[in-house]
Order: structure tokens, then C-alpha cells, then sequence
């Protein structure tokens, strides 16, 4: 194989697949990325066979041919020539590669490309597409939620759930719930679910941008794949059965309160600067006009925060994780929230005024 490519293109494609580059592994192969000719282009894959990412960077090739080359070392190398015509030449008899550019020289150990595993064909008649603003904004807002417990796989991915012209997208951790929906052009004839991995979801959103350009995605029994903007991203699903999250969200509410989103925040901030370090309670009363939040470490000392609000129905108290509050008003990008009670050991509930697309539900803690 021989061809030539520009460097900065071809360090972003490196950067792009690398994220599906596995580093713990008992296949060195898997740590390496598949260069393979393909028309007039150098098809470049990355796998750890729980996910894949492959793309495309424009190429003059001369020779055609393949080889995989450790992933470390290469983006390494690639990334610190300078921005000119990378030639890139394979000796398939030693499965070695030459790299050349400007006045720098560079020889590479590979392997066969014919031992690397081949992503899977995915067809289905489950196919629809969002744009990568809207599905970037829908994975930002739940990811946060997925739990970490490998004890209950079926809650360490993202539930996708297709229905109508609707898309819904669903995580918890058992102590939070988040809930984001959006619409569709397309209608669909049946619901379809999925439980989409953490990683999975991470990775896309780290390589979709904020633009209108269309996503393609297509589910199946147990893979899930997203095209867009030339990149291919092929993921396991995972297997269970995920919890009935439509009876976490609460139907009925005592109290209502209507904030400032960025104010709420900066002082829930604040007050988690004196939290308990183990538990990071922070206590909030609700009264008809303002807000108090407050907390304490007995061996510090004790913070105090006062928000203005819009109240609707009896005043309340709760006491909530500050992290779990932060998170889900980190991702909000309206100027107001609406949070909802039932009591101080009911789930709280927090919705935009503007839509009701998105809603978190946060499991409130006991304070001393």
C-alpha cells in the first residue's frame, strides 16, 4: 500500500476511530487502528468489539493495500509532523509501514490486516434520522444519570426508545432519573427499544457537533449504528430489561417553584463548598418568595444561600445531593426551571417552563 494524505485530516480521522481503540486488552490487536485503501480514499477502523468507529480521509493512492498500526504510536507521530502530505507506504512481506513528511522519516511494526475483526454489516427496517444538534443536546442531558454498577448492567447504558414520530432517551442510577424526548420526521410502525452503552453514548456525543446535518441511526436485535458526517459507529446493546421509569416520575405535586436557572446553580455551588464530603447534603427550604439553601460540615462550618422565587402551593423543605442538582442544571440551557414536591421524602422534580420535554427526578436524602 501506498498513499498520500494531508496531515492535519489525517490525525483528525486517527483522533476519531482512536476512541474505539481498546487499551486494555488480551488481543494486541485491538490496540491497533485498520489502514485500508478504498477507492480514492484511506478507510481508517477502530474496535475494542463492544464498539467500532470507522472513517474516511481523502487520499492519492498509488498503491492499494492495508496493514494495522498500533494506535499510540501513530496518532504520536502523526500528530506532531507538520501540516503537508503525509506518504504512507506498507511492506507487506514484514507487515512494516513507512511514514514520510517534509524532512522526517518514520519506520512502524504492524500487523495483517486480515486479522483485525471486520465491523458488522447492519441492516434493518428500523431506520430513522436527527439531526446532530438535537441528538448531542438529547445525549447531554441524560448521559449523567447512567449508573456505574456493574451489578445491574441494564442500567449502565441509555435507553432509546422509538415510537411515533418520537424519540426518547432515558437514564437512572436508582438515586436520579433523567428523561429528555424529542420529535422526528419520520413515523415508525412499531415502538422500538434499546439500551445503549455509556461509552457508546459518550464517544458520539464527543463527535457529533451542534449543526442540522443529519444522523442517521439503525437498530437491530443487539447492535445500534450512527452515520454521519462520513464517521460509522457500530455498537453492542446491552441485553435486560429496563426499569418501568414512567412510575419514577411523580403525577402529582404539592409545591411548585419557578428560579432563575444560572443563580440557582452558582449557589447550589457555593453551598456544596461546606458540604459533608461523603454524603454532599445541602438542605433547601422553600418559601413564597425565596429559596434558602444551606449546609454543613460540623469540623468546618456552615454555608447560607438565598434565591428568589415564584412559589406555587405550601411552603416545603427537602435536602437533595448537590452533585445530582448540579448536573442536571449544568445541561439545561433555559433561563428558568420549574422544580416540583410532594414532600421532603418524595422524589423532586425538575422541568423547563418552556417544554416539557426534558424532566429530572432526583431522590431526596435524609439530613441530620
Amino acid at each position: 500500500m501506498k498513499v498520500e494524505v494531508n496531515q492535519k485530516e489525517f490525525y483528525q480521522a486517527i483522533q476519531t476511530v482512536k476512541k474505539a481503540v481498546s487499551t486494555k486488552t488480551t488481543l494486541p490487536i485491538l490496540s491497533g487502528i485498520l489502514l485500508r485503501t478504498q477507492g480514492n480514499t484511506l478507510k481508517l477502523v477502530g474496535t475494542d468489539l463492544e464498539i467500532g468507529i470507522e472513517c474516511f480521509v481523502d487520499a492519492t493512492v498509488t498503491t492499494e493495500g492495508d496493514i494495522v498500526l498500533p494506535a499510540k504510536y501513530l496518532a504520536s507521530i502523526i500528530r506532531e509532523l507538520p501540516n503537508e502530505k503525509v506518504i504512507l507506504a506498507t511492506e507487506p512481506s514484514n507487515n512494516t509501514s513507512q511514514i514520510k513528511c517534509d524532512n522526517s522519516q518514520f519506520n512502524i511494526h504492524g500487523s495483517a490486516a486480515d486479522e483485525f475483526p471486520l465491523l458488522p454489516e447492519i441492516e434493518s427496517n428500523t431506520k430513522f434520522s436527527i439531526s446532530q444538534q438535537k441528538l448531542k443536546k438529547i445525549i447531554n442531558q441524560i448521559e449523567f444519570a447512567v449508573s456505574e454498577d456493574e451489578n445491574k448492567p441494564f442500567l449502565t447504558g441509555g435507553l432509546l426508545i422509538l415510537n411515533d414520530q418520537k424519540v426518547e432517551l432515558v437514564a437512572t442510577d436508582t438515586y436520579r432519573l433523567a428523561y429528555r424526548e424529542d420529535e422526528i420526521s419520520q413515523e415508525t410502525s412499531a415502538t422500538e427499544k434499546a439500551i445503549i452503552p455509556n461509552k457508546t453514548l459518550t464517544e458520539l456525543s464527543k463527535l457529533l457537533d451542534k449543526s442540522a446535518d443529519e444522523v442517521e441511526i439503525v437498530i437491530t436485535e443487539n447492535q445500534i449504528l450512527f452515520t454521519f458526517a462520513g464517521i460509522s459507529i457500530v455498537s453492542r446493546l446491552i441485553e435486560g430489561q429496563f426499569p418501568n421509569y414512567q412510575q419514577v416520575i411523580p403525577n402529582q405535586t404539592k409545591t411548585q417553584v419557578e428560579v432563575d436557572k444560572n443563580t440557582l446553580l452558582q449557589a447550589t455551588k457555593r453551598a456544596a463548598l461546606l458540604a459533608k464530603k461523603e454524603s454532599n447534603i445541602i438542605k433547601i427550604n422553600f418559601e413564597s418568595n425565596r429559596l434558602i439553601i444551606t449546609s454543613n460540615a460540623p469540623e468546618i462550618g456552615q454555608a447560607y444561600e438565598e434565591v428568589p422565587v415564584s412559589l406555587t402551593g405550601p411552603e416545603s423543605e427537602i435536602a437533595f445531593n448537590a452533585s445530582y442538582l448540579m448536573d442536571c442544571l449544568k445541561e439545561i440551557d433555559k433561563e428558568k426551571v420549574i422544580i416540583e414536591l410532594s414532600g421532603a421524602l418524595a422524589p423532586g422534580v425538575i422541568k423547563t417552563n418552556s417544554e416539557q420535554k426534558y424532566i429530572y427526578v432526583i431522590m431526596p436524602v435524609r439530613s441530620a
